[in-house]
């Protein structure tokens, strides 16, 4: 009896001092954007390091990773800023119907198959939601948005090491303990799954302001550079698409980076690719070492895939308005063969579970916001202006086409959520001083709206 009540009390102390130290974690994530920035990028790195995230089955086989207790406290926190916005520009209305619209679509998957089924479906939704939340309520400011491209570029070293201590395994037999890829290395040199090349592409873009005159030094250029290198070795043809992309949009902004960005674009994949012609069909352990670049059988049997599931969707009139609620699956037969796996175009998920609505929304979020960012320029933009920030929803609005956004990428769209509410903000207030005068009664009222927002 004794005894029993002992370990009552213990696992109730236990469990109020869990819920306090949650607590206390999301009061910190709230007041620092760059604390929780470092969260995201770092739990992403876990991601890419292990071939199975660490976890912990709770009752019912619910399998819950270190990536979804991140997701999950960087949402919290998003949900309490969001509270105490006094009004929302366009964009942030955009974010909260596309999350609501998810909300929904979730509620219906745990009625009609559960929380286990509907949950898994609906995890790789919540990562970029945590964050791009977040981000949209945090006013910009250049020194954090500095700090916050640091962080991401300067994360991206240990990501490198893990791609080369795969490589030394694959290829020299060398085994440094690191846990080889599971997903998606259909060949030797691909040790890093599409989502972190793409990570890495992105951290290379956010080191290009580093080229210009006067401004960052030797070892942020070699950085740049191997960047550069290891993003085209990995051998991703869609990280290479939107990166060529990036750096496009990146010239129409900024010639002078943007001219130096695609000469060494273009030297290191004419370098690579000449090393993979002449590899040409050598393998490592049964696998080739590279994928020819006409090889397309990865693409085709995507579309294909896309297009069973768009007219099996297409069917009922309901998932137009509402989508299939998470849970449902994507299950379509390919040249006889029943698969399973997300249809790998983020685009086509969403309008699978959110209906119309959705997908325009996400379209919003997407094109909407490199529209609404592409000729304006601000003091608080920090390394995203200048073209960095329409590199990098260029980027992304490509990326979505064939994969799933990541948990940082969320970051960008709530960067450029926030610029353009503070953008509006200003626009609003040197209306009314242009009305008013710049002594006028309106003065210290929009000055503190403006300070809020």
């Amino acid at each position: 009896m004794i005894a029993s009540i002992l370990l009552a009390l213990i696992a109730t102390a236990f469990g109020v001092a869990t819920v306090l130290l949650l607590m206390l974690l999301v009061d910190l994530l709230v007041r620092r954007a760059d604390v929780t920035a470092g969260l995201l990028i770092g739990s992403t790195l876990v991601d890419a390091y292990f071939a199975e995230v660490p976890s912990l089955t709770l009752p019912g086989d619910m399998r819950v990773g270190s990536t979804d207790v991140v997701a999950t406290l960087v949402l919290c926190a998003a949900f309490a800023r969001l509270l105490r916005m006094r009004r929302l520009n366009v964009y942030q209305r955009w974010l909260v119907v596309f999350g609501v619209l998810l909300a929904l679509s979730l509620a219906r998957g745990i009625v009609e198959f559960g929380i286990q089924a509907s949950v898994s479906d609906f995890r790789l939704m919540e990562f970029w939601m945590a964050a791009a939340v977040y981000f949209a309520t945090v006013p910009p400011a250049a020194a954090l948005y500095d700090r916050i491209a640091k962080v991401w570029v300067w994360m991206s070293i240990p990501l490198l090491a893990v791609a080369v201590a795969r490589w030394l395994a694959v290829f020299a037999g060398i085994d440094l303990g690191v846990p080889q890829e599971q997903f998606g290395a259909d060949a030797a040199i691909r040790v890093l799954d599409g989502p972190y090349t793409f990570f890495l592409a992105q951290a290379f873009v956010l080191t290009l302001p580093a080229w210009r005159e006067n401004q960052g030094g030797r070892a942020m250029r070699f950085l740049s550079v191997t960047l550069l290198l290891f993003v085209v070795v990995l051998d991703r043809r869609t990280a290479w698409v939107a990166l060529l992309a990036g750096i496009i949009a990146l010239r129409l902004h900024d010639r002078g980076v943007g001219r130096r960005a695609m000469w060494a674009y273009l030297a290191v994949v004419g370098f690579v690719i000449g090393c993979y012609a002449a590899i040409g069909t050598a393998t490592t352990a049964g696998s080739p070492i590279t994928q020819a670049a006409n090889q397309t059988g990865s693409l085709d049997w995507r579309i294909e895939g896309w297009s069973i599931l768009l007219s099996q969707w297409a069917r009922s009139p309901m998932n137009w308005f509402m989508g299939e609620p998470f849970g449902a699956g994507y299950l379509r037969v390919i040249a006889g063969t029943e698969i399973a796996a997300h249809p790998h175009n983020f685009y086509i998920e969403i309008l699978l579970r959110t209906g119309v609505l959705g997908l325009l929304a996400l379209l919003a979020l997407t094109a909407g916001l490199l529209l609404a960012t592409w000729r304006q320029t601000s003091d608080d933009a920090g390394t995203f202006d200048s073209g960095v920030l329409a590199a990098l929803l260029t980027m992304q609005l490509i990326w979505f086409v064939t994969w799933v956004p990541g948990l940082e990428q969320g970051i960008i769209t709530g960067i450029a959520i926030s610029l353009t509410a503070r953008r509006s903000a200003n626009w609003q207030l040197t209306r009314q001083l242009a009305g008013w005068g710049a002594d006028g009664p309106g003065r210290h009222q929009f000055t503190n709206r403006l300070t809020h927002t």
